[in-house]
């Protein structure tokens, strides 16, 4: 019988490792926002701790973290499509390991699934990595390319000092928290950036019975 897999197999993995910095560096190279093991791991916490503050049982938690770490590893092949590639990829690290094809088919089918915006998120576990991914907005992902200017999505991403997605079971609600340095980029700018995003963090948070809601600077706009 196979064990349960862990998130810290997964951390451990060398394949991982180097699709994760493959990915990384290729973004680097771009100047594009970082992509690295720091997202990884933040959205494998945070996809986790959406279904334990929820009354998942554990193990539904376990493998929304391991999905949640590995969802962006397609980008070491291509930027696009990178949301199937990675789940094939993770496919087969799964298999290796090796993990009972039951728990395979929940992770990879949250990775694969993790940029479909127009469509419902086919588990709860890829209703968390939605929400472990795209709230993940803060200035240490910012990067530049030989000290060019930042467009506008590298502001906001540069004017956001502290993100907190707050989890209540009682209101049914899901929270996001963002404080914004509004010399850096408006109000406005979030919402021309982001704005997408936020309506995929809604969908999510309903497929989970909950409501998204948004604040920004303590102001709620959602």
């Amino acid at each position: 019988m196979t064990a349960p897999i862990k998130l810290d197999h997964i951390i451990a993995d060398r394949e991982v490792q180097a699709y994760l910095k493959t990915a990384d560096s290729s973004f680097a190279a771009m100047g594009y926002k970082e992509h690295g093991t720091r997202h990884a791991l933040l959205s494998a916490n945070i996809s986790g701790n959406v279904l334990k503050f929820l009354g998942y049982d554990e193990r539904e938690c376990e493998l929304a973290r391991i999905a949640g770490y590995l969802h962006d590893m397609g980008n070491a092949i291509s930027k696009n499509d990178h949301a199937q590639n990675g789940a094939v990829l993770s496919l087969d690290i799964l298999e290796r390991i090796p993990v009972a094809y039951e728990d395979i088919f929940r992770i990879i089918s949250a990775i694969g699934s993790h940029e479909d915006k127009d469509l419902d998120p086919p588990s709860p576990i890829a209703a968390a990595v939605i929400l472990g991914d795209k709230t993940d907005v803060h200035l240490t992902r910012v990067r530049s390319v030989q000290g060019a200017p930042l467009d506008t999505h590298g502001r906001v991403n540069y004017a956001c000092q502290k993100t907190f997605l707050r989890v209540n079971k009682e209101t049914r609600t899901i929270s996001l928290e963002l404080t914004i340095d509004t010399d850096t980029c408006s109000v406005f700018d979030y919402f021309e950036i982001f704005l997408s995003r936020t309506q995929y963090c809604r969908k999510a948070s309903r497929a989970l019975g909950c409501e998204f809601v948004l604040y920004i600077n303590k102001d709620k706009f959602l």
